[in-house]
């Protein structure tokens, strides 16, 4: 259920691409076309790759396409990358467990003020940072699914 979820998410927010690519198209004809630039453009560039990146981080971690540094993982039989896997989520979970805190803290006191960029379009910025914190939800039940099937496998020698 979480994977389908992680990748449902993942997807959904995928689509935000095609309207950041029209916003800057749009943009940059308007400013070296008709030299009038746009004072909302690169905000809602900026808000909509925030939601990309914040909703889709799960389904990353799903499909195995986070950076990992590789001078010791490649060298590794799959069992010991899955050990090797379990012991780092130790670190994980702590920096997400941060992340976590201190954003919902953020996101609460963001949405109590119903607070805006201060710009002169001044859109609302909770929502994006409510999105964190639902995205780092998402991520860490992702990094726990894959915690289970990593000791599964270092422990059975086969997938869960």
């Amino acid at each position: 259920m979480l994977d389908g979820l992680s990748r449902w998410t993942g997807k959904a927010v995928s689509y935000l691409m095609i309207l950041v690519v029209a916003i800057v198209c749009f943009e940059v004809t308007m400013r070296y076309l008709f030299s009038r630039p746009t004072v909302w453009a690169s905000e809602a560039i900026v808000i909509c790759c925030a939601f990309i990146y914040v909703l889709g981080a799960a389904w990353t971690l799903q499909d195995d396409q986070h950076v990992r540094i590789d001078l010791l993982w490649d060298k590794l039989s799959p069992q010991g990358k899955r050990i090797m896997d379990s012991i780092t989520f130790l670190f994980f979970a702590l920096y997400m467990g941060m992340m976590l805190w201190v954003g919902s803290r953020f996101a609460w006191e963001s949405l109590q003020l119903r607070e805006t960029s201060g710009t002169p379009w001044d859109p609302p910025v909770y929502p994006v940072k409510i999105a964190f914190v639902a995205g780092i939800l998402l991520l860490i039940g992702q990094g726990v699914s894959r915690l289970i099937r990593d000791l599964y496998f270092a422990i059975k020698g086969k997938e869960l």
